[in-house]
């Protein structure tokens, strides 16, 4: 079975727009983006604004999705694939991306010359956001393109690119869902599926909290926009 067979992938169209918080701006082997101007934030002062030229496909590596809509990475499984003679069942994603630099380009060189794939999309951290990294210095040259180095404000950019992007999970992904969302359903259930639930509570959410931060409904709902809204699951 492949790795997108196994996992998913996902298609990233061409004028997707995509947020790096990072000063230098070379092209490199294994670059790190988020759907979202206010997660990029979070890495770095000097947000980057990014626009695919092409259309990109990377593996989807998401294992499952919680109630409060945390993505579970499948990082550490994908290394442990591709790297059996040093697999450990101790790691987590952030062992594989950034714990051990070597060991992450070592298994980034391997999923692009091995297994053709052009880079992934998982979660930030195991939580809620979610980001793209992309790799081949020389291929990132060909599909991205800086197009602000230093954007200081973001009301321009305050929809998430997740909206844009089309996913196509594996099965197991889904099947993992459902029996997390099971396994977590309240003993009294009132909705007519666990999805409805939640996005009434999230539309509620963005009512309120678009009064409280003074901002349009609109900018509010790409503000909180998630991976379990977009998937209905």
């Amino acid at each position: 079975m492949g790795l997108e067979e196994k996992y998913g992938y996902c298609i990233i169209p061409k004028n997707t727009l995509l947020y790096r918080g990072a000063q230098e701006t070379l092209y490199r082997d294994c670059l790190f983006f988020a759907t979202k101007y206010s997660v990029a934030k979070a890495f770095g002062d000097q947000i980057q604004i990014w626009k695919t030229t092409k259309e990109i496909r990377v593996l989807f590596l998401v294992r499952f999705l919680c109630n409060r809509a945390w993505a579970y990475s499948e990082l550490a499984n994908v290394f442990n694939d591709v790297f059996p003679e040093e697999s450990n069942s101790g790691f987590d994603d952030l062992d594989v991306k950034h714990r051990d630099k070597e060991r992450r380009n070592k298994f980034v060189q391997k999923l692009y010359n091995e297994y053709d794939c052009s880079g992934w999309f998982t979660s930030v951290e195991e939580m809620i956001d979610v980001e793209v990294c992309l790799f081949n210095s020389k291929m990132n040259a060909e599909r991205i393109a800086l197009i602000e180095p230093n954007c200081e404000e973001n009301k321009k950019y305050y929809k998430d690119s997740l909206d844009k992007i089309k996913i196509f999970p594996s099965k197991s992904f889904f099947e993992n869902t459902k029996a997390e969302l099971l396994r977590t359903r309240p003993v009294v259930f009132t909705g007519k599926d666990d999805y409805s639930v939640y996005r009434n509570f999230m539309n509620r959410r963005i009512r309120e909290e678009a009064i409280d931060f003074e901002e349009s409904k609109v900018i509010r709902k790409h503000r909180l926009f998630n991976l379990r809204l977009k998937l209905k699951i």
